[in-house]
C-alpha cells in the first residue's frame, strides 16, 4: 500500500517519495469530528472557497466519486494524461517541487503548484490517499466504517491534524472527509482500492490565494512499513482566478 497525497504520496521499503514514488497519495474517525468540527473555521471568508461539508455534492459529485476517479492519476505520479474530465480543479503537486525534510525519527512530505482557473471554478482538495498495493501499511480495511479506525486509530495510521488553511482560514477536516475503501481501476502500483482525506470548496474570487495542507500519520503501523515512526505532509499551492472567463 501506499500512502499519497493531494497528488500522490508513495512510500516504498521505508524510503518516502511523493506521488507515483510514495506509497502515500497526495493527494481526513467519526469520534473525532465533533470535536474537530467545533475548532475549525470556514475557510475562505474573505476570498471566497469555503471548505464544503463532507457529504456535499457539488455538481453532483461526492467525495468518495472524486477519490476514484482520481486515483489513476495520483497514483501514476500525476501523468496529465489521467487527469479525469470533471467539473473541479483538482489540487495538485507539480512533480518537479516534491521534495521534504526529516522531523524527528518522521518525514515530512512538501511541494508547490501555481494553478490558474478562471471565476467560478470550484475545487478538489486531496490530501493524503493511501493504496491496498503490498506492502500494506497495517490492516487496510474493507468497510467503510473499519477505513475510519484504519486511518485514525493509534494502533494503524494515526491520522491526526489534517487541516486545509485558505488564506490564513482554516479548517480541520476528521472523519467526515474520509472516503474509501473505493475500488479503482489497476493502479500504477497494482492497488485497486484507495483510502482518500480530501475536501472540495467553493469557488475562489478572482485575485491570488493561498491553500496549504498541513498533517500527518502518527499510528504504530507507520515505522514497520516505512522505516520512519509518522509521515507528514506541508503542501502549499498558489491558486490565480482571473477577473473574467
Amino acid at each position: 500500500m501506499i500512502p499519497v497525497l493531494a497528488d500522490a504520496v508513495r512510500v516504498e521499503r521505508g524510503w518516502i517519495m511523493l506521488l507515483r514514488r510514495s506509497r502515500f497519495a497526495y493527494l481526513i474517525g467519526v469520534a473525532l469530528l465533533s470535536v474537530l468540527m467545533v475548532s475549525a473555521q470556514t475557510a475562505g471568508a474573505a476570498g471566497g472557497g469555503a471548505v464544503l461539508a463532507g457529504n456535499a455534492r457539488p455538481h453532483g459529485y461526492t467525495l468518495p466519486q472524486m477519490a476514484a476517479l482520481t486515483a489513476p492519476f495520483t497514483f501514476s505520479g500525476n501523468d496529465p494524461s489521467l487527469l479525469p474530465p470533471t467539473p473541479f480543479q483538482v489540487l495538485y503537486i507539480d512533480p518537479s517541487t516534491s521534495g521534504g525534510f526529516p522531523e524527528g525519527c518522521g518525514f515530512v512530505s512538501t511541494g508547490t503548484n501555481t494553478i490558474t482557473v478562471a471565476p467560478g471554478k470550484s475545487f478538489y482538495v486531496p490530501l493524503i490517499n493511501i493504496d491496498d498495493a503490498p506492502p500494506v501499511i497495517g490492516t487496510f480495511p474493507s468497510t467503510a466504517a473499519a477505513a475510519q479506525s484504519y486511518f485514525f486509530d493509534a494502533s494503524q495510521l494515526g491520522g491526526r491534524d489534517f487541516q486545509i488553511d485558505l488564506d490564513g482560514q482554516t479548517t480541520a477536516l476528521g472523519g467526515a472527509y474520509l472516503s474509501g475503501p473505493v475500488e479503482t481501476p489497476t493502479l500504477a502500483d497494482g492497488g485497486t482500492h484507495v483510502v482518500t482525506l480530501g475536501a472540495f470548496t467553493a469557488p475562489m474570487t478572482p485575485g491570488t490565494h493561498t491553500v496549504t495542507l498541513t498533517g500527518g500519520l502518527f499510528g504504530a503501523a507507520i515505522m514497520p512499513a516505512l522505516g520512519v515512526c509518522s509521515f507528514g505532509i506541508d503542501y502549499t499551492y498558489t491558486v490565480n482566478v482571473t477577473s473574467t472567463a
